[in-house]
């Protein structure tokens, strides 16, 4: 079994893929900011994996060289799955891009150092489908990329996005030669959370069971399921002709207005669910004064579909589909007290 270390151990995503990669047998290092979060990392886990207490956990930040030689130290994979994910674009987009860019080659250098060979990456469908001009094609793919310097539609987390994978594939090109690389690009994570801490896409579940979205602007989101982010890391790093290879993890597009239907299908008895429409101009104007707005506001009418055509063939199976996801994100958010 290889040795596996996952940066960001206390993220969304990697703790589902800790949980699946020591159910399936193997040895589990982590990167943590600080060691309280590694604590409340294995209380949390251990709720689900009895293995929990055997994970190695290691104090790692993505802006500083300490602790990343011994991170990496006798590892045969990496996946690497930190980077910001803010809620709220910030006013200097570099405090997003830096950390993002610069700490995955931080991880990959190490990697190389240390004679990693296999490093899986977690980026995302915000490297592909943004700095549109015009009209969105009908599908995006693998080949596509987000145009970083069309900035009207493309905000600091998707050039974050996209300029640290980038900067990846010209590392394992360049000084990097020899390291293996594959690229898993979900889009809007969705799915059961695994503890309390979790803050990530998964919050427009919680805005709308806690009627904190009152109106539903005319936008929406394409949406995959945790579960098929993590089996994706692992079939990607079990697949030797995955090597060199980006891929899509998506399923179906969901309008906000679907989703809060969804949700008050599965909890009738929560009355705070919005059901009615947010006019246009009314979003654009909360945009001026709200982060949070701006980003839906700037989604307005939009529907980026996603090919996840070959995460299906690389899988062998089909994706969870985005209903059952939706009301996996409910249930765990509401068992977790955290609506």
């Amino acid at each position: 079994m290889p040795r596996t270390l996952v940066t960001g151990a206390s993220g969304f995503i990697a703790q589902q893929l800790i949980l699946d990669l020591l159910e399936q047998g193997h040895s589990v290092r982590g990167t943590v900011r600080s060691a309280a979060k590694g604590e409340a990392l294995k209380a949390a886990l251990g709720a689900h994996s009895d293995r929990a207490s055997e994970i190695d956990l290691v104090e790692a930040d993505l802006e500083s060289d300490a602790g990343w030689s011994e991170a990496v130290a006798g590892i045969d994979v990496i996946h690497h799955l930190a980077s910001p994910f803010p809620m709220a674009a910030p006013k200097d987009p570099d405090e997003l891009i830096r950390p993002a860019r610069d700490g995955a080659l931080r991880v990959l250098r190490a990697a190389k150092g240390a004679d990693v060979d296999r490093v899986v990456l977690t980026s995302s469908g915000a490297a592909i489908a943004y700095g549109r001009r015009g009209e969105l094609p009908g599908r995006f793919t693998e080949a596509d990329w987000t145009d970083t310097t069309h900035t009207a539609d493309c905000a600091p987390y998707m050039a974050s996005k996209t300029l640290a994978e980038r900067a990846a594939w010209d590392y394992v090109a360049g000084d990097g030669s020899g390291l293996q690389l594959t690229v898993i690009n979900p889009v809007g994570v969705f799915g059961p959370i695994r503890s309390a801490q979790v803050k990530t896409s998964v919050d427009i579940i919680a805005r709308l069971l806690g009627g904190r979205l009152p109106l539903l602007p005319n936008a929406g989101i394409q949406l995959v399921d945790v579960r098929d982010v993590s089996a994706a890391h692992i079939a990607a790093m079990n697949d030797p002709a995955s090597v060199g290879e980006r891929y899509i993890v998506a399923d179906e597009f969901r309008t906000l207005k679907e989703v809060a239907a969804v949700l008050r299908s599965a909890y009738p008895d929560r009355k705070k669910i919005p059901a009615r429409g947010m006019p246009d101009f009314l979003v654009r104007a909360l945009a001026l004064v709200s982060g949070d707005v701006a980003t839906i506001a700037s989604e307005l009418h939009k529907r980026r579909i996603l090919s996840s055509e070959k995460v299906r063939k690389l899988l062998g199976r089909d994706l969870i589909g985005a209903d059952d996801s939706i009301r996996a994100s409910a249930e765990t958010l509401i068992e977790f007290g955290a609506v």
